[in-house]
This record gives C-alpha cells, sequence and structure tokens, in this order.
C-alpha cells in the first residue's frame, strides 16, 4: 500500500505555509518606507494570513491518506494551537510590552525573547503536526522539535545582532524571511528523508478483508464427459426387490 499523503494534501500544506509567510515578504518591507496606513495595512494582512494559514494547514492534515482519523484528528489540534499561539500571543505580548513602560533597549529585548519562543511552539507544531499525521515515529518529532528550537534561538540571537548593529533595513528583512521559509520547507523535507528510513515511519492502517460467509461448503461438480462412478459400499436393490410392471 502507498504511503503517499496525496497531492492535494501535501500541497494545501505548502500553499499555507507559504500565505503564512506572505506579509513577513511582501507587506514587511512596505512598512519600512510608508506611514501609519502601511502599518496598518501590515497588522490586518498578517492577521488574515494567519487565519487563511491555519484554515488551509488543518484541511491540509485532515486530507491526509493512509493514516487513521485519530492521528489526522491530533496532527490538525496540534497545528490549529501552534497558529493560534502566533496569531495571538505575538501581538498580545506586545501590546503588554508596550504599556509596561519599560525603555527602548529592554523592550527590544524582551520582544526578541517572546517572538523567539512564540515562533519557536509555532514551528514544533508545524513539523509534529504534519508528522503526526503521517505516521511518524516518536524519534523524528523529537529531532524536529529539537531543530525547530535551535533554529528559533539562531534566529533571535541573530535579529538582536541586527538591531544592535543597526543592520536591519528592507533587503535584510526579505532575505531573512525567505531563508526562513526555504529552511523550514527544508526540515519538512528532512523529516521526509527520516521517514523512509526502516522504522521511522508506522505501517499504514490494513484495509479488512471480506469475511467468509457461513454456510455449507460448495460441492466439487464432476468435469464435463466424465460420468460419475457408484461407490462399491454403496446398497443397491437386488433382482427381488425390483418392480415388475408385468408381475
Amino acid at each position: 500500500m502507498s504511503r503517499h499523503p496525496g497531492w492535494l494534501a501535501r500541497s494545501l500544506f505548502w500553499a499555507a505555509l507559504i500565505v503564512g509567510a506572505l506579509p513577513a515578504l511582501v507587506l514587511a518591507p512596505m512598512s519600512f518606507t510608508g506611514g501609519q496606513d502601511t502599518i496598518v495595512l501590515f497588522s490586518v494582512g498578517t492577521i488574515v494570513a494567519g487565519c487563511l494559514r491555519l484554515v488551509l494547514g488543518t484541511i491540509a492534515i485532515l486530507l491526509v491518506k493512509n493514516t487513521t482519523w485519530v492521528r489526522r484528528s491530533v496532527g490538525a489540534a496540534i497545528f490549529v494551537v501552534g497558529c493560534l499561539a502566533l496569531l495571538v500571543l505575538s501581538p498580545l505580548m506586545s501590546a503588554i510590552v508596550g504599556m509596561s513602560g519599560a525603555g527602548p533597549t529592554d523592550s527590544m529585548l524582551t520582544m526578541t525573547v517572546i517572538q523567539g519562543v512564540v515562533s519557536g511552539f509555532y514551528l514544533s507544531a508545524v513539523f509534529c503536526g504534519w508528522n503526526v499525521a503521517r505516521n511518524r515515529r516518536w524519534w523524528i518529532l523529537v529531532i524536529a522539535v529539537a531543530i525547530a528550537v535551535v533554529l528559533n534561538v539562531v534566529n533571535s540571537l541573530f535579529d538582536q545582532m541586527l538591531a544592535a548593529q543597526l543592520a536591519g533595513g528592507l533587503m535584510v528583512t526579505v532575505v531573512v524571511q525567505a531563508v526562513w521559509l526555504a529552511v523550514t520547507f527544508g526540515v519538512l523535507g528532512l523529516c521526509h528523508l527520516l521517514g523512509r528510513v526502516s522504522g521511522g515511519t508506522a505501517p499504514p492502517p490494513s484495509r479488512p478483508g471480506p469475511v467468509p460467509q457461513q454456510g455449507y461448503a460448495p460441492q466439487p461438480y464432476p468435469p464435463s464427459g466424465h460420468t460419475i462412478q457408484p461407490d462399491p459400499n454403496q446398497w443397491r436393490p437386488g433382482p427381488e426387490q425390483w418392480s415388475n410392471p408385468h408381475h
């Protein structure tokens, strides 16, 4: 039986990740050169893209083939929780930090840490949700989560370095987000390769075979052209027991 998840599920999942990254790739550079309107547009676009990512990704996981509905449901639930964390916690924590009255340096450091934790949780949810639905073993999930944590630590340090050296800008933002999206797909590809290793993927559920019907076994018929030979042990009437119509 094929272990392919189906191109519809795979394409929808890829589209969900790309749509979720579009605000950072397209709208974020506009906010550098625009005014208040572009910032509002970026905020609205981030919310819309996050909702579309949640819907498309959930549908994609639920459409994965050759798995059980339990794995689909658990994978979809993990993905939804990760998307909601990124969609709700990030702006909420930004508002809380903004109202705390901390200085610009402290606020930047706090937001970098918060964004790193939330992004790491979201990326771990993306990897785990898809791999659970794809019948991957637990050790692949551990590797995926470890990679997500390392990636977000590196990204947080890189963002902090750019903020300290004032090296951030339009081109840097686009390049960083593009590399981040490419690395996400690269990790999914790595999980796919690990799943092909012996013992990396649980066997897909087997379809139940036909149930034999209870009853008498069919009697074999003699082949055509052959006469049925009488059983020598079978009782046959004697001549005295034959009926004589002229008697």
